[in-house]
């Protein structure tokens, strides 16, 4: 995210950036995360992996309803 911004979402990345340890905001708790994988099924059933810091071996996870809920998540201030 850049300075100033504010709101701005996965979504609204430009061109092609991979998303490994890109920092977001935790959908319930805004805590900063750190995007580590994800996966999604066809017939439903997502989720994302994360850290809490940057290099973490501790992995958590969000469970979504479908993969493309995370294109809503929050960049974080990290985020350049």
């Amino acid at each position: 995210m850049r300075k100033g911004e504010t709101n701005v979402k996965i979504k609204d990345i430009k061109g092609n950036r991979s998303l490994s340890n890109l920092a977001f905001k935790h959908p319930e708790t805004g805590e900063t995360c750190y995007w580590r994988s994800q996966w999604g099924y066809e017939d439903g059933g997502a989720g994302v992996f994360y850290t809490k810091k940057p290099g973490d071996t501790r992995v958590f996870v969000i469970g979504l309803d479908k993969l493309t809920d995370a294109l809503e998540f929050e960049l974080a201030e990290e985020t350049t």
